[in-house]
């Protein structure tokens, strides 16, 4: 269980201190938040500090005061070397001292290329451990590149975002404060808001909670439940500034719009009691996600859409081609990125389209020194063992290419297997595409049409159109009608008719034609791997 509180980063940076380790590297975005937080519990400690950064150079942090211009203007060997000097004096070395370095890893990478740096630190490490120094130097970085050098002398603990409870309060002291104001009107039920606001804002930083909440109050001079909303565009601000995800707009979606895949969707809606506070508080596990396989354009892709809106939820993409790039580990570090981003986003939906393109199977030389199959570890250790509520839709189309890995229970909590529409999904689908053109209305024999979309027979079994297929039926059906009414003018003529269908079908080609034999295989592999997404 990591660190879940300020509180309990507070003490934990106490203890290290104390214990006089000698680097320990605060991994966080929250820069302000953390120096903060740190300053605090030295002052509480009676340490002195000393605080370096590459644009201030040495100063101390209570008064601001830059000792002498080459102090100012110091490189990270020559703050280190001051750091040393400092515990000659008597006073701080009886108090102890600790010693703050901002972001000093364009010093520590390897295409800094100076081992002077990292020699430096190495020194201060020894020094700390071997004269007994009541010191220790803390690092504030969002980055973790930790040289080789220095592994067994740093200690990182991740500085935790705010927790529920530390955002209400946040919220509470807001509300009072504009309240005092009298410039910004508050309506509806406060405590209300705090619980709502709160739960959505989890995730999001100090920072980004106050924009959120200024933006609130700013946008049209009155806080209510509605300017829960900002929280969600903060988030969406997260996931574009990460460019590792696209933030899909599900505005008007549900999964009444998936025709068809009843078994699936009841399966859907019984895990979102998971995300919800009664169902945790019943002990509900936050579910892990569901794989989708099956045929092309029968819906997979729409139903991570649908879901998500169903659920309220944000949903996330994310496109395997943007992990990969040619520098050593830093595809590892993408899909790690991408990760965190989902989880600063969570409550969420990640949908990762066709995820067979960019997960190799174990074993398959593919000549990439293996950063597929690490890339593929990352995130299936990550699938395993996480906590966070981000439901996983991933699909897949080729299905034997997946990694065994991926199947095996614990990864997903369903896998299904989505089948060409049978005559009842068929004329469900057909519906709600001819209510899209609004022509409902039109005299068209459903029955006729559904049989016609599913003239076929492949493997013994009655099959025919795709969901996709359906869909591009109806708009080239409309697309004849529209010719015939431009041509004659007449009021009668603009009705869609069976015989538009009919002659939009003899132009069609279609899956179950041109790939019956793969369908065949495919079937029988979902017949052993997957459930049906279907009723029988």
């Amino acid at each position: 269980m990591g660190i879940q509180s300020l509180q309990e980063c507070e003490d934990e940076i106490k203890k290290l201190i104390r214990a006089q380790f000698p680097i320990i590297h605060l991994n966080t975005l929250e820069e302000s938040r953390a120096l903060e937080t740190l300053l605090s519990v030295t002052r509480q400690m009676g340490r002195h500090v000393l605080l370096w950064s590459t644009s201030q150079g040495v100063v101390n942090p209570d008064t601001g005061d830059q000792k002498d211009l080459h102090l100012a203007q110091a490189d990270l060997a020559v703050a280190v070397t001051a750091f040393q000097k400092a515990m000659s004096n008597k006073k701080a070395a009886e108090d102890g001292m600790v010693f703050v370095l901002i972001d000093p890893h364009p010093y520590l990478n390897e295409r800094g290329n100076n081992p002077i740096y990292r020699r430096c630190l190495k020194d201060l490490a020894n020094d700390i451990r071997e004269k007994a120094w009541r010191a220790s130097c803390v690092i504030i970085s969002p980055i973790a590149e930790i040289p080789y050098e220095l592994e067994r002398e740093v200690t990182i603990l991740d500085f935790p975002l705010p927790n529920r409870k530390e955002i209400k309060e946040y919220v509470r002291q807001f509300i009072d404060k504009v309240a005092e104001g009298k410039a910004i009107k508050i309506t509806g039920d406060r405590q209300q808001f705090v619980d709502e606001f709160s739960e959505a804002a989890l995730g999001l930083s100090q920072r980004e909670i106050e924009n959120a909440l200024s933006y609130s109050a700013i946008d049209d001079f009155q806080i209510d439940l509605s300017d829960v909303n900002q929280i969600f565009h903060q988030k969406q601000q997260s996931v574009r500034k990460s460019g590792m995800l696209d933030f899909i707009d599900t505005k008007g979606l549900s999964l009444d719009d998936v025709g068809g895949l009843d078994r699936l969707k009841r399966w859907l809606m019984r895990r979102r009691a998971a995300f919800t506070r009664a169902g945790a508080e019943f002990g509900l596990e936050t579910p892990k996600g569901v794989l989708l396989t099956g045929i092309p354009g029968c819906g997979k892709s729409l139903s991570a859409k649908c879901v998500a809106a169903s659920w309220n939820m944000p949903l996330l993409r994310l496109d395997m081609g943007r992990v990969f790039t040619s520098l050593v580990g830093a595809s590892e570090e993408r899909m790690r990125h991408a990760i965190e981003v989902a989880e600063a986003v969570a409550p969420c939906v990640l949908w990762i389209d066709e995820i067979e393109k960019g997960l190799v199977r174990t074993g398959e030389h593919i000549g990439d020194s293996g950063v597929s199959l690490r890339v593929l570890g990352t995130f299936l250790t990550w699938l395993q063992e996480k906590t966070s509520p981000v439901f996983v839709v991933a699909t897949a189309n080729e299905i034997r290419q997946l990694p065994s890995e991926m199947l095996r229970k614990g990864r997903f909590d369903g896998v299904f297997f989505v089948d060409l529409p049978d005559p009842r999904e068929r004329s469900d689908i057909l519906r709600i595409h001819i209510e899209r053109v609004d022509r409902l209305e039109d005299p068209l024999d459903f029955s006729a049409l559904v049989d016609l979309a599913g003239g076929m027979e492949i493997g013994g079994r009655q099959s025919g159109m795709t969901g996709a297929e359906l869909a591009a039926w109806v708009d080239d059906a409309m697309l004849l009608a529209f010719e015939r009414y431009r041509v004659s003018g007449k009021r009668k003529d603009r009705a869609l008719t069976v015989a538009d269908f009919e002659a939009a079908y003899q132009e069609m080609s279609m899956i179950a034609r041109v790939r019956a034999q793969e369908l065949v295989m495919l079937r029988d592999w979902g017949a052993k791997h997957a459930q049906p997404a279907s009723d029988p």
